[in-house]
């Protein structure tokens, strides 16, 4: 059987620049590659355990799960390990043996119809910053190898989508004036810097925004030029000063 795996995540949705649209636009797309009905994005870039962003869920779920099971969540307690092994797992094989047997019975929203549970973590620079999973109701099976490995995959594709997301947002943000030398900057070349600082190469940065390596090449050497920085090293430095705490 032929599997589909999409080729992008939902453009229109992701140029709506926030993480929320992030997690719609990933729902559209891997509905159909991994049958998940609904999906939960914790950003993480602001800190432990994050803002959570629930995808085709009733209406009290998210405020029941921050008040309720968010603090005994076994995926939280994996992601603020780091996820220590290859960035995608299970909820099965995160639960007590125990408890692994309550499944689909017993989800951690109990009544909400969710049964099984695929995460997969977003890093930048080896720091975990957000953490999207895919769900599927309690009629269905759980997921399997098979889904790991497809998911394992289509990871390096979600996070570039995420940090063209983070970079689309910080363009939007103003920049402190008086001495910051990135004022300068055009909003491209603010997106381009953004992503450029996360440790995206000039090819990563063109899948990103849909244009050639070679452009982003001519780009780059102009946001170094205004920033005043000789190189990538020095550009991140100094876009997590200035940017960072505007945001």
């Amino acid at each position: 059987m032929t599997i589909p795996v999409p080729t992008a995540i939902a453009p229109d949705l992701l140029h709506r620049a926030t993480p929320a649209a992030f997690a719609q636009a990933a729902m559209l797309s891997l509905r159909p590659v991994f049958g998940a009905s609904r999906a939960v994005l914790s950003d993480r870039r602001g800190g432990r355990p994050g803002e959570m962003h629930f995808v085709n869920w009733p209406s009290w779920c998210q405020a029941h799960y921050c008040a309720e099971v968010r603090a005994r969540d076994p995926i939280r307690s994996w992601l603020d390990r780091e996820a220590s092994d290859n960035g995608v797992a299970r909820l099965s094989e995160l639960l007590p043996a125990a408890r692994r047997a309550t499944l689909p019975r017993e989800p951690l929203l109990a009544g909400s119809g969710a049964g099984f549970v695929l995460i997969l973590a977003l890093r930048e620079q080896n720091r975990i910053v957000g953490a999207l999973s895919l769900v599927r109701d309690a009629g269905h099976r759980d997921f399997d190898e098979r889904d790991r490995g497809l998911a394992l995959a289509l990871l390096p594709l979600l996070e570039m989508a995420y940090h063209g997301v983070i970079a689309r947002g910080a363009a939007t943000v103003p920049l402190s004036t008086g001495n910051d030398p990135l004022r300068a900057l055009t909003p491209r070349e603010r997106e381009v810097a953004a992503l450029a600082a996360a440790g995206h190469s000039n090819k990563s940065i063109a899948r990103v925004l849909d244009t050639s390596p070679w452009t982003i090449k001519n780009q780059m050497r102009a946001v170094l030029h205004k920033a005043g920085v000789r190189n990538r090293t020095e550009l991140s430095a100094l876009w997590t000063a200035q940017s960072a705490p505007q945001r």
